[in-house]
């Protein structure tokens, strides 16, 4: 059984500065968000991978990406058939819908379903990251430092853990299932899905007991009532750290400026643009790579200077 959760496990990606490791997350997804360009997205996508595997969480992070890729195909399959703009008709659909009308699966649509699932596959993997490498409380922590408001920071924190916890319960409450005899993974497809729904009750009673146990406990200690918030444990920046949010704002300034300097824009429809770039968007998208790869030799300077 995968835990989707928040581990140590001791890397140089872990022991980064939790804010250090904020910026370079929101970073991916903000350049995922404005660009166009599919090389760009790709790109983008291949700069987590590095993360991943120094971080070791090769196995958690490819539970997080199954799900997408089914999403995925899913968004092409529609936009093919709901989207009928586009110079190069594929195939024409010789039947007239309720609202669809007559479908017309075109080139440019195809292409674009599988652009924005490219950007889609590179927030989720970004956000795996978050979840997978960054301590809850360490992020909790750091939003507060940022002065945001800590009770909308707390919700946030609770979010962040209430997915990999629910997957959790999934799991232990089909082993459970399996023990008295039930066969989950066997039959055809509308039998398995019939057999899973004898999860839901306990897992809904299950998820509402938690939510009475977590108010209890913040009400048992009184949350909201002080003043001032104090942490256990203090996130302190060293030299290190500094220098690598500076790399990281110059990082974010760099790929904004690439963006309203027109590159890593693409035009999908009415006809597909050329995919191809030209030496100086090379040698800028070449650039934005190695800003944002260069987290990971940083993370191991930093943890052998820590070491030392």
């Amino acid at each position: 059984m995968l835990n989707l959760k928040y581990q140590d496990n001791d890397t140089a990606i872990h022991k980064l500065n939790a804010l250090c490791k904020l910026l370079w997350v929101l970073s991916i997804v903000i350049f995922a968000m404005i660009v166009n360009h599919p090389l760009y997205l790709i790109c983008l996508f291949l700069c987590t991978l590095p993360v991943v595997l120094v971080a070791k969480v090769q196995r958690e992070w490819l539970s997080f990406m199954k799900f997408t890729i089914y999403l995925c195909l899913a968004i092409v399959f529609i936009n093919a058939l709901v989207s009928n703009q586009g110079a190069h008709v594929l195939l024409e659909i010789p039947l007239r819908f309720p609202v669809l009308g007559r479908p017309v699966v075109t080139l440019e649509a195809i292409f674009f379903g599988v652009a924005m699932s490219l950007r889609l596959i590179t927030i989720i993997s970004a956000f795996a990251i978050l979840t997978l490498v960054i301590h809850p409380d360490d992020l909790m922590q750091t939003m507060t430092k940022l002065k945001l408001p800590y009770k909308s920071v707390l919700v946030i924190s609770l979010c962040s853990r209430f997915i990999p916890s629910l997957l959790d319960d999934v799991d232990c409450i089909m082993d459970v299932q399996r023990s008295r005899g039930l066969e989950m993974d066997k039959g055809r497809l509308l039998l398995k899905i019939k057999r899973r729904f004898s999860i839901m009750i306990p897992l809904l009673s299950n998820s509402l007991d938690k939510a009475v146990q977590v108010s209890e406990a913040m009400e048992s200690r009184a949350f909201g009532t002080g003043q001032g918030r104090t942490f256990y444990k203090e996130l302190t920046l060293s030299r290190i750290d500094a220098a690598m949010l500076a790399l990281g704002f110059i990082t974010l300034v760099f790929g904004l400026l690439l963006f309203f300097s027109g590159y890593g824009d693409y035009s999908y429809y009415p006809q597909l643009s050329a995919i191809g770039l030209e030496a100086a968007g090379w040698t800028r998208l070449a650039g934005l790579m190695i800003l944002l790869l260069s987290v990971v030799p940083l993370a191991f300077i930093k943890r052998r200077v820590d070491f030392d």
